[in-house]
């Protein structure tokens, strides 16, 4: 038996998720902003602890042999870069707040939601799209799944149970069973949280099929990046499915992967790099 419903259901429920913490949505106002400085991402840095302990962790990490202990943010964040930081802090802050229950492995999202961003960064600089902005979107992909999850735990674990027995992309098993999927919950609650329209539309269109198409290069990015990620097997599942991959996207972005491949590793040390910091 099905458990159908309807996009506008699940939308009603929104407010079940935490909202996106003001010093997030101050760090995404800064995404497009050239003349962002270490000193403004620092003054809103230091009013979350959690995030302060992870850059600081980081920053002396990477000290080694620098010469003194970083004990700032201001500091740290002359030491990793501002790119480096505001990737720390959008993971570490969404992260921390976004959870869920089993049986939903929020850990395990958030582990394959990095392995996402990390691949998107490096397509966006392959293909010469802004990478923040692609970090950013990798992050927040899978976020509609924590909804529908919120929204009846019974009937997401039902659809967790169909894609492990019937080896199947999640959309799919999500639509057989509920008739929505988490791609277009997700691209609706990042309408709702106004970010980018650019980020909707990528968060949206991650997965292909007959009902959706990236329709846009940095949504190219991401559902590349998705499919990259479960094919690097940069999530932690212990069976993975590796989703259909959209020739037009990659040839939209420029992607051969005879050429891309050389990416690979380089790829597999961000993650690792960032799994580490983020403690996941």
């Amino acid at each position: 038996m099905n458990s159908f419903m309807t996009l506008d259901q699940v939308l009603e429920r929104a407010d079940a998720l935490p909202a996106l913490p003001e010093m997030v949505v101050q760090i995404l106002d800064m995404l497009n902003d050239d003349h962002a400085n270490a000193e403004e991402l620092s003054a809103h840095i230091n009013s979350d602890p959690a995030v302060v302990a992870h850059i600081l962790a980081a920053a002396n990490a990477g000290a080694l042999g620098a010469g003194g202990r970083v004990s700032s943010v201001r500091q740290a964040v002359l030491l990793l870069g501002v790119s480096r930081v505001r990737n720390i802090t959008l993971a570490t802050a969404i992260i921390d707040r976004f959870k869920a229950a089993p049986p939903f492995d929020a850990q395990r999202l958030w582990l394959h939601s990095v392995g996402v961003a990390v691949c998107a960064q490096e397509v966006a600089q392959f293909a010469g799209l802004n990478v923040e902005t692609a970090y950013t979107a990798g992050l927040l992909h899978d976020v509609g799944q924590l909804l529908l999850f919120t929204v009846d735990p019974q009937a997401y674990a039902q659809v967790l149970r169909r894609r492990a027995e019937r080896d199947i992309d999640i959309v799919f098993a999500e639509r057989g069973y509920l008739g929505i999927d988490h791609a277009q919950v997700g691209g609706e609650l990042a309408r709702l949280w106004k970010l980018p329209d650019e980020v909707v539309e990528a968060i949206a269109c991650h997965h292909v099929s007959g009902e959706s198409e990236p329709q846009s290069e940095l949504a190219d990015a991401i559902h590349v990046a998705e499919v990259l990620s479960h094919a690097l097997d940069l999530g932690g599942f212990d069976k993975t499915h590796v989703p259909d991959l959209s020739d037009l996207s990659c040839a939209r972005l420029g992607i051969d992967w005879t050429q891309f491949a050389e990416h690979f590793p380089r790829i597999e040390a961000r993650f690792e790099g960032a799994r580490i910091t983020l403690g996941l």
